[in-house]
This record gives structure tokens, sequence and C-alpha cells, in this order.
């Protein structure tokens, strides 16, 4: 009886396995034909565009304008690159270029400014984080992706561009017109302020943390009681940039940042390996230019980092990670693959990193960053004198 029972109980689960099987069979079968089916109405949409349009179109054309419009459904951040686009990316990534010098994203389907680069023609000129582009020298840029905006920006030094800006609280466009010139950008500057020392890290390079290592080394020497580290209007840049930089003031084994994609296996996780180089009280100043790699940085540091404060404003919310996938006519994909998480789990993708001293900058006039009018800096440094003076008043 109780063999018999066994076996049926065997024979339950086998054929629970074997139904489990025809189950998920069936399911990918019934995915692959809706996929057939959708690639016959496009095909279909496509037959009619080329024979009834009312101007003859290119195949290649048609066929580019779809994957244009399937990627841009995706994120801001997903894009179809044609040829020359792609170019116009690897151009983007070497560091030095001509052009006017600002990060600008997709948001709510408009070219909107990250940030403009310290010191740069755009930053001369008056452009400011969460500028919305509207038209790029008279034309609309409406439908455009980041590149393609990107591209016409892009010229040669002494050439001028004009662009048409909606700003947050102004009631019209405002026109800027700014003379391009060559883009170089150096990552980390320095400032003795009494006991203090103040750094500013405009973009994560390739030597943003071996320059900031020699900066922190010095102000040891100088034994500097605390740092103001300033990533106000820093777009990002190098993922392992933003990690090799925390690196510096973390705990081996600490968690800096992990990214997760589609799949639970899709997940990479980074942690300190080094030992800190720093460990005395740091004031974060960051804004609504602060993003991507920055808040990777403010968010490690936020989570791990026991003697901290962060003044200024809500970080922009850049956390997702694009793979760049090579097609056969030297195209490409610029494809979304996973999200940014901070320590402590937060996705940082159209989130940000809330401050804990909130401080907005005057809009009526253009401020100098580290000066007696930054009033962002000027807390920053009330705040980290307090930090000190707590310290030295514990031991």
């Amino acid at each position: 009886m109780r063999k018999k029972f066994f076996l049926t109980i065997i024979g339950f689960f086998l054929l629970t396995i074997i139904l489990g099987s025809d189950v998920k069979v069936s399911e990918e079968r019934n995915k692959k034909e809706e996929t057939y089916k959708n690639i016959e109405l496009f095909i279909d949409a496509l037959n009619i565009v080329e024979k009834n349009y009312v101007k003859e179109v290119e195949n290649k054309d048609l066929i580019y304008g779809a994957l244009k419009g399937m990627l841009m459904s995706l994120d801001p951040y997903s894009a179809f690159l044609p040829p020359d686009l792609k170019k116009e990316l690897q151009i983007e990534t070497e560091g030095q270029f001509e052009g006017v010098g600002m990060e600008i994203t997709l948001k709510n389907g408009i070219i909107t400014v990250v940030s403009p680069i310290e010191d740069s023609p755009a930053w001369k000129a008056g452009v400011k984080p969460g500028d919305r582009i509207i038209t790029i020298d008279g034309e609309s840029t409406k439908g455009m992706t980041t590149l393609e905006a990107a591209k016409k920006l892009r010229g040669e030094k002494g050439t001028k561009v004009k662009i048409s800006v909606m700003r947050e609280n102004m009631p019209k466009l405002i026109d800027i017109e700014i003379t391009r010139d060559i883009i170089k950008v150096k990552s980390v500057k320095t400032e003795d302020i009494g006991e203090m020392g103040y750094i500013r890290i405009t973009e994560f390079q390739e030597r943003t943390s071996s320059d900031l290592k020699n900066a922190l080394e010095e102000f040891n020497k100088k034994e500097k009681k605390g740092i103001i580290l300033d990533l106000r209007n820093n777009p990002g840049g190098l993922l392992t940039s933003a990690v090799e930089v925390s690196e510096l003031f973390l705990q081996k084994g600490k968690l800096i940042v992990y990214t997760q994609g589609r799949n639970k296996e899709d997940k990479s996780i980074f942690r300190s390996k080094k030992v800190p180089i720093w460990e005395k009280p740091i004031v974060l100043l960051v804004n609504q230019g602060s993003a991507s790699a920055s808040e990777i940085v403010f968010g490690a540091l936020k989570d791990n980092y026991e003697k901290i404060s962060s003044v200024g404003e809500k970080t922009f919310g850049k956390g997702s990670v694009q793979n760049l996938i090579p097609l056969s006519d030297g195209s490409a994909l610029k494809l979304t693959i996973a999200y940014y998480y901070t320590p402590s789990n937060v996705c940082i993708e159209g989130e940000g990193i809330p401050v804990d001293y909130e401080v907005k900058l005057p809009e009526d006039k253009e401020i100098i960053f580290a000066t007696d009018e930054d009033v962002q800096f000027q807390e920053a440094k009330r705040i980290l004198k307090n930090m000190i003076y707590e310290k030295d008043e514990k031991e």
C-alpha cells in the first residue's frame, strides 16, 4: 500500500513537471507567434509607406526611423545610433573636443541641460542646469535624440550657435548665443580655507582619483581638519572613476554601489578594495546638476561615512547603465541594461538624492562657486566648522 502511494506521488510530480514544461514551451511558442505577427504588421506598414507615400523614400531611411522611434520609446538614454552618430558618441568619450561644453539629456521628451561644464563656453554664456533647449539655430529640438542635439551643438572653435531655452520661473524663452571652443576639463581643483580644505570635482575622468588622492595627501600634510567636497554641476563620467574616488574615503569591504539588470543574475557589486586616506569630517556640496557618477559617490559616502553632511539641492537622478551594442552596418544600439543602487538599496534613476541642508542659490544673478556670494558654500563652511569643533570637544 505504501509503495503504491509513493509511486502515485512520484507519478504526480512527474506529470506536474511534464505539464509545467509543456506550459512553458506553449508560452514561449505563443510569444514567438505574437512576435511574428507584429513583424508582419511592421512589414505591411513599411510596404504601404513605400508604395503610397507622396514622395519616394529610401527603405533604409524608413528602417532607421523605425529603430530610432523604438529605442526612444524605452527611456531617455536608450537610442539608435546610425554610423555618424556612433562616431559622435566616441568623440564625446575622448575627453577633448570642440563645442559648447554641456551635458544634455532627454527629460519628458525635451532636450534638457544636466549641467554646463565649468569654465566652458556654455557656462560663461549663462546656461544653467535644468534649462530646456527648445531650438538650436532656429530648428526645433522636438523629436531629437540627445546625440542629434549634441551633434548640432558641437562645431569648430570660434563658430557660434544660438539656442532658445525655457527656464523654470521665467515667463518667456531665453535666447543664448554661444561661441564654440576647445573643451578640455580639469577635473580636480583645490583651495586652502584656513583649517579647512576645498576640493571641486567637475567631472569623473580617468585621472580624477589620482588627482584627488594627491590633493587629499597634501591636505593631510597641512593638517587640515576637514574638507568641503564640491560636486555641484558635475554631470558624471566614468563608473570606474566614481568607485576609485569613493575608495579614498571608505573602509575596505564597504559597499559603494551595485547595478541590477533585468534578471537576478544580472547584478554587479562594487566594494572598496583599499584603505582610506581621508577619515576626517566632510561636507558634500551637490545640486540639480550633480548626476550619474556624482550621485554614486554621494550615495556611497552618505550611507557609509560617519563624519559627513550634505548641503545644496537634491541631485539630478541619472542612475541607469547603458551598453553600446554594434550592428552589422556600422550603426549601434545604446541600450539601458541596468540601474544604479546606493548601499541603502535606493535606485537613483529618476529620484535623485536629497541633501541634509537644502540651500538654493539666487536665480536673479550669476554666482561664482566658492565665493562670498555663494550661499551654499558659505553654509557648507559653517557646518564643517561646527563638525570640526564637535570632534575636537569629544577628543
